[in-house]
């Protein structure tokens, strides 16, 4: 639908868009929501990414 701005469609559908206008990519806000769980439980091994996995999941 052109009378909407496409970033809004998108944050609808779950995805973050790249731009306000125009955007070109868009990424899933569960990833998001992933990432910034990883980050903050990261650890310099494997316990911080199986520990993020078990959060998010």
């Amino acid at each position: 639908c052109s009378c909407r701005p496409a970033a809004m469609l998108l944050l609808e559908l779950g995805l973050f868009p790249s731009a306000p206008v125009h955007p070109t990519l868009a990424v899933d806000l569960d990833l998001l929501d992933f990432t910034s769980t990883l980050f903050r439980v990261e650890q310099p091994n494997i316990h911080g990414w199986t520990s993020a996995l078990q959060i998010f999941l």
